[in-house]
């Protein structure tokens, strides 16, 4: 074991590291400064390892790889943005070739946790979505890694066909795909992709504060198309909050 803390772990096997992600409660894996501290401590164990030349970072969930901030994030929106942006950097600038594998929603600052990775993978199905949802920008340099609306999600196979994703395959053939990737990034070192970001955060970090300040808050998600108790049921979201979206009061 690499490294382990309350709720982020990283293992190695044969020189390939995994970055896992498992914080409790909803949405799944959502972050905010102390949880994105852990992500932080666990790349720093990372960087004094420098036989790991792969590094997946993934859920330890069935549920979902990041599904955004967490509800109680948005106090200090300054400094979330500052952390967030210093990890992500991070995570880019990591000397090992960085793989962001994707089950289930991976939305906002999820998503911007995946962009500073230098390849991703997803299991296309139909709880995996992309982007950002409700009227939140983007505030961990994701605004300069991918020009992605704000309000609009996307399937892995959509994503895979506008190129945010390295890959999309069906859930059956998962532990296949993943494997086969890394044998192939095995086969051909330094495939560094991800980039550190210095311009435009600054930028970034007033938008996002300004989304706060008028009152934008962290939106709850429910996969098109997929019942709110069945969403509920695994956790995308809580009954409560389930019982105040307007499809399910509809109903």
């Amino acid at each position: 074991m690499v490294f382990a803390s309350a709720h982020v772990r990283v293992s190695a096997e044969y020189g390939v590291g995994t970055l896992w992600l498992n914080f409790p409660g909803d949405p799944v894996n959502a972050l905010n400064v102390a949880r994105l501290r852990e992500i932080d401590h666990a790349l720093a164990a990372i960087e004094a390892h420098p036989a790991l030349g792969i590094v997946v970072v993934r859920s330890a969930k069935p549920a979902g790889f990041c599904a955004g901030l967490h509800p109680d994030s948005l106090s200090h929106p300054g400094t979330l943005a500052w952390f967030g942006q210093e990890v992500c950097n991070r995570l880019a600038a990591l000397p090992a070739v960085t793989v962001a594998f994707i089950d289930g929603p991976c939305l906002g600052v999820g998503l911007e946790l995946a962009l500073a990775c230098d390849h991703r993978l997803v299991l296309s199905k139909p709880a995996t979505h992309l982007g950002f949802v409700g009227e939140l920008p983007p505030c961990f340099g994701g605004s300069a890694r991918a020009r992605l609306a704000v309000g609009r999600t996307f399937s892995g196979r959509e994503a895979k066909a506008m190129g945010l994703v390295d890959h999309a395959f069906c859930e059956r053939r998962g532990k296949i795909e993943l494997r086969t990737y890394l044998d192939g990034l095995e086969r051909a070192p330094g495939r560094k992709r991800a980039r550190v970001v210095e311009l435009g955060l600054a930028a970034e970090r007033r938008a996002f504060a300004a989304a706060v300040k008028r009152g934008a808050a962290v939106t709850p998600w429910v996969a098109p198309n997929l019942p709110v108790e069945v969403a509920a049921a695994r956790g995308f979201v809580t009954p409560l909050e389930a019982s105040h979206l307007p499809h399910a009061r509809a109903a």
